[in-house]
C-alpha cells in the first residue's frame, strides 16, 4: 500500500457494515460510496517528533467487500494519541461500535463528513 504522508499505516479490522448503519451512511455524504464494510486501521504521524517516536491516530473508512477504500475522505479521525496502547484500544472500541451495528451514532462530535 502507499498512502501519501502516512509512514506507517495498519489496517487493524474490517467488517460488514450493518442494516442500522447502512441506513445513516445512506443519509450522508458517504452516500454515494457504496460502501459495503467498514475498514478500521492505525495510522502513526512522526512529525514534529523525536527520531523513533510516534503519535497515532485510529481512523474508519468506508470501503468495498475486496478492503478497496479512499483515503482521502475517512468516515472517522481520532485526534492524536501518544501511546500505540491507546489507539489500540480505541479502535477496538470502534469495532464493537460497528460489530453491534452503531458506529454511525458513535458521537456525531468524532465524524469526519
Amino acid at each position: 500500500m502507499n498512502f501519501p504522508h502516512y509512514r506507517d499505516f495498519y489496517p487493524k479490522s474490517m467488517m460488514p457494515i450493518g442494516m442500522n448503519d447502512t441506513a445513516l451512511l445512506n443519509e450522508s455524504p458517504f452516500a454515494d460510496t457504496g460502501a459495503t464494510h467498514w475498514l478500521i486501521a492505525l495510522q502513526g504521524e512522526h512529525e514534529g517528533l523525536p527520531a523513533g517516536c510516534c503519535n497515532w491516530k485510529v481512523l474508519v473508512y468506508t470501503s468495498d467487500p475486496e478492503g478497496a477504500f479512499s483515503w482521502e475522505n475517512p468516515y472517522y479521525a481520532s485526534t492524536l494519541l501518544e501511546s500505540i496502547d491507546s489507539a489500540i484500544e480505541l479502535a477496538q472500541q470502534i469495532e464493537s461500535f460497528g460489530k453491534n451495528d452503531v458506529l454511525c451514532t458513535m458521537g456525531s462530535d468524532k465524524k469526519i463528513s
